[in-house]
Parts: structure tokens; C-alpha cells; sequence
């Protein structure tokens, strides 16, 4: 039997529809889409990730 030549092209690697992002020098915490445009800030990381998860949701 023939053998199937393997494609080499590259697998798109899907990128996540949000994402939190830590301030530099500041307490702040942001959720951004995949396009970067900002979503909402929190004082907190566990508030980011819980909306993050209601986004996602």
C-alpha cells in the first residue's frame, strides 16, 4: 500500500476568547478580549478570573 504524505503545515493553536492581564506597577487586574480591547479591570485577580469565567460561560 501507499503511504499518506504527512501535511507539515502548522496546526492553528485556537486563542483563548479572554484573557486577565496583571497592570504594571499597579494593583489593577484587566480582562481583555482576543483582540486585546479591554473588557473591565478589578482590584482583585479573583475577581478577573470570575468574570472571565461568566464571560466564557
Amino acid at each position: 500500500m501507499a503511504r499518506k504524505q504527512q501535511d507539515n503545515a502548522p496546526v492553528p493553536v485556537a486563542q483563548p476568547a479572554y484573557k486577565v492581564v496583571k497592570c504594571e506597577k499597579d494593583r489593577w487586574w484587566e480582562v481583555r478580549d482576543r483582540r486585546g480591547e479591554l473588557v473591565c479591570v478589578t482590584v482583585y485577580k479573583r475577581g478577573a478570573v470570575e468574570v472571565l469565567l461568566r464571560l466564557s460561560a
